[in-house]
């Protein structure tokens, strides 16, 4: 039994294929317990989310926060920081871009968005660093820390919103969004279909972040400070700079992640844009589905963005529950989340023998 479950813990891929299954296994089920047709409910949910032009640009659509919120959530993870502050940092991005990008009007559009993008970087960098000093300074558990700042910004974004940057002229009276944003946009790639160019900058960023964490000096030490900290340690690493090191890169990419869903999909801020929708969850098990591979991170979004809008699509013409999707992503991040107690399993019982030797 310990080395089939060695097997399939050191193989992430299947580990991952086989999570997907069961999810997929476990909605087909409640398919037909509620009275539907399994098979054709999973097909339908498949070909809404991937086999058509406008699923796959509406997949691709969705699938561009999620990309940002894995990459954040895998680099900080993956470096051995456990943050969770995607979420929060996701937020100030979008609210800063809601704030900066309709007052630089005077500005040609191509520079307006690099400079927004900029300012919403540096505002999610700036937010993780905080909850990174506060870890560091106050012995307090990152997780628990940044869990807390993702409130705090979702607060502080709806306070801005409804009594500082409310939009005075909206048709919609019960709106909580700010002003909309003209001219200062990421364009869409077809005029047909969703996707705008803020998919693109995240395969920049995939790449970008690839290239860093495998090829720089700062990837190694933060690659080495999540296999194995006091290694790090001892081989001269300060963990503390690292840390802000990582932490800052992953806000800046989370912030990035917020500014791309605004500049390019809502045009403005609106209120609980980031929350509703889960992207930083969906993110987070991105980077699980991918053991934090930067690649893997990628593709795992696009296929759990594809599930969501495959949901959406049979819920419409099979009058399925979309609720089913989110069933299929919980099993999912379980069975994903198991992987990690195969390996500590694993460790104990590497370490028991060790001793009765």
């Amino acid at each position: 039994m310990n080395k089939i479950m060695n097997k399939i813990g050191n193989s992430n891929i299947l580990f991952s294929l086989m999570a997907i299954l069961a999810g997929l296994l476990v909605g087909g089920v409640i398919m037909a317990i509620t009275g539907q047709n399994p098979v054709e409910g999973i097909l339908g949910l498949l070909k809404g989310g991937y086999l058509t032009s406008y699923a796959i640009a509406s997949t691709l659509t969705r699938a561009t926060p999620i990309i940002f919120a894995g990459l954040s959530a895998a680099l900080a993870w993956g470096s051995g920081y456990s943050s969770m502050g995607a979420q929060g940092q996701m937020i100030i991005g979008a609210i800063t871009a809601a704030i900066v990008a309709p007052r630089l009007g005077f500005l040609p559009p191509f520079l307006a968005v690099i400079i927004t993008l900029i300012f919403s970087m540096t505002a999610g960098a700036l937010y993780s660093l905080i909850s990174a000093h506060i870890s560091a300074k106050y012995d307090a558990y990152l997780l628990i820390v940044t869990l807390m700042f993702n409130y705090l910004a979702d607060y502080l974004a709806s306070y801005l919103t409804n009594y500082v940057f409310l939009d005075p002229v909206a048709l919609d009276k019960l709106a909580i969004q700010t002003i909309k944003i003209e001219g200062s946009i990421l364009p869409r790639i077809f005029p047909r279909y969703t996707t705008h160019y803020g998919f693109l900058i995240a395969l920049i960023a995939v790449a970008a972040t690839a290239f860093i964490i495998n090829k720089t000096s700062f990837g190694y030490k933060a690659r080495m400070g999540g296999l194995n900290a006091g290694f790090a340690e001892y081989g001269g690493i300060d963990s503390r700079k690292t840390m802000y090191k990582v932490l800052l890169l992953s806000g800046a990419l989370a912030g990035l992640g917020g500014a791309c869903e605004v500049l390019g999909t809502k045009f403005r801020y609106v209120d609980k844009m980031i929350t509703s929708p889960g992207y930083s969850w969906s993110g987070i098990t991105a980077s699980l589905m991918s053991n934090y591979n930067i690649i893997g991170v990628l593709f795992s979004s696009i296929f759990l963005s594809g599930i969501a809008i495959g949901g959406s699509t049979i819920e419409l013409s099979m009058n399925i529950p979309s609720e089913i999707t989110q069933i299929i992503q919980g099993v999912i991040t379980m069975l994903v989340t198991a992987k990690f107690v195969i390996r500590w399993h694993r460790k104990e019982n590497g370490r028991k023998e060790a001793e009765t030797k």
